[in-house]
């Protein structure tokens, strides 16, 4: 394995914890610690020590997918974001299948209503794959048609529906899917 010379989050926070378990240590000795620990190519500075020590809360506060990651980017729309991870997380409660394709459209919904104009992103495949790795999302496999599902038609549609099954029985009411 090629040795590598730049920290995980995880690993600052192992080096966090380390000094607070040797608190006699000093930063020099840290440094070599995780070097030999982490199989660096060459002795972290002193002042990167330094700054990892300061920021030992911002690494306990991460989730791990944020330990995983080299450094931190700041997302660009924060609200976008957070709107949009909430939508997906009430779509998986309702066990909806969402296609990479259906979420980048529903971010560019999203992304109009917050009138971003010209800062408005992309929306690409990578876009979409950092916004699962940021949140944890896995792609879930669709079999049948559900994946293929009008969201939108199913909301307009669904009180439509519901007024018409009021003339029935619970009992006489099935839903039915292709074999």
């Amino acid at each position: 394995m090629k040795p590598s010379s730049s920290l995980s989050n995880d690993q600052k926070l192992k080096i966090c914890h380390h000094k607070a378990a040797n608190p006699s240590i000093k930063q020099s000795a840290l440094a070599n610690w995780a070097m030999q620990e982490f199989k660096l190519s060459k002795v972290p500075t002193q002042g990167t020590i330094s700054n990892i020590l300061a920021k030992r809360q911002q690494y306990e506060s991460m989730d791990s997918a944020e330990l995983t990651s080299k450094r931190q980017r700041a997302v660009k729309h924060p609200e976008l974001d957070n709107v949009l991870a909430n939508w997906v997380l009430q779509c998986q409660a309702r066990r909806v299948a969402l296609s990479g394709d259906l979420i980048k459209e529903k971010a560019r919904q999203f992304a109009r209503q917050l009138e971003l104009g010209e800062r408005t992103p992309e929306f690409s495949n990578g876009w979409l794959a950092k916004f699962n790795i940021r949140h944890g999302f896995k792609a879930q496999k669709s079999y049948g048609e559900s994946g293929s599902a009008d969201l939108d038609a199913i909301d307009r549609n669904m009180p439509t529906i519901k007024e018409k099954l009021q003339s029935y029985s619970l009992q006489d009411i099935y839903n039915m899917d292709e074999t």
